[in-house]
């Protein structure tokens, strides 16, 4: 039998194969009823279920009946993966195609998937300074805010000034400048706060996330913002927070500024 990679490449090079296994993971658990269906003809079915079931994706637990084995099932969770990742990728190509995706971890950008159902809001011409309004009246309407924050913007702190904030990294550059520039009593909560590399944006609301990529050149990009409010995303960006959190370091008052 080929290994699992070969068997999840050959299923997604057929399409009989793979519209198959999908319809019996949805129910269609005879080779009529997939017939029926019409999703190949009907030489295409019956050759796709006698792959399917030589390669071990379907067994037969009672007589004309089709179900997927365990095997099975893992592929059509892939499969599913992979179609909510096309997804994400395909509402706004050009998005993906100019912003370094590599500055998230791996872990993070096998799951694109949880950001399934956002959009890219972008600056246009008429309105120049659109992402940033936006992302703005979010900020301002947020109850609790967490952030991952590689660039500082006084616009954008005023706006969730009212919020509660749960924790925030701090690129450490960027720490150090805002720490010099703002009074020693407006960073008195230093345990919700952390310092260490970062070069995305994230914040994670209470109705949503906002990310933002670098450009493919590392440079900061204010003209967009990926917003998305699924309750995925959301745990999507609060797991990021958790992995830059559990990796960074407090922040070092300066002994000038403990008076």
């Amino acid at each position: 039998m080929d290994d699992h990679s070969s068997l999840i490449d050959s299923v997604l090079r057929s399409n009989a194969r793979m519209t198959t296994l999908l319809a019996i993971a949805d129910g269609c658990d005879s080779t009529q009823s997939l017939v029926d269906h019409e999703i190949a003809s009907k030489s295409a079915v019956y050759n796709a279920v006698t792959w399917l079931q030589e390669h071990g994706l379907i067994y037969s637990p009672r007589l004309k009946q089709w179900s997927l084995t365990g095997v099975g099932q893992v592929i059509v969770e892939f499969i599913d993966e992979y179609r909510q990742i096309e997804s994400v990728l395909m509402t706004d190509p050009d998005y993906w195609e100019t912003h370094d995706v590599t500055a998230l971890p791996p872990r993070f950008r096998l799951r694109l998937s949880d950001l399934a159902g956002g959009e890219v809001v972008r600056a246009t011409e008429t309105r120049p300074a659109r992402a940033v309004s936006e992302a703005e009246q979010r900020l301002k309407n947020a109850d609790s805010i967490g952030a991952i924050i590689p660039v500082y913007t006084d616009r954008l702190a005023d706006a969730a000034s009212d919020a509660d904030v749960t924790r925030l990294v701090f690129d450490e550059a960027v720490f150090e400048e805002v720490f010099k520039e703002t009074a020693p009593a407006q960073l008195d909560a230093t345990e919700l706060i952390r310092v260490t590399n970062v070069s995305v944006a994230v914040t994670v609301t209470e109705d949503c996330l906002l990310l933002s990529l670098p450009n493919l050149d590392g440079a900061y990009d204010s003209q967009t913002e990926f917003i998305a409010e699924t309750v995925k995303a959301r745990h999507w960006g609060n797991h990021l927070l958790d992995y830059y959190w559990d990796s960074a370091q407090p922040p070092e008052r300066d002994s000038s500024h403990q008076n």
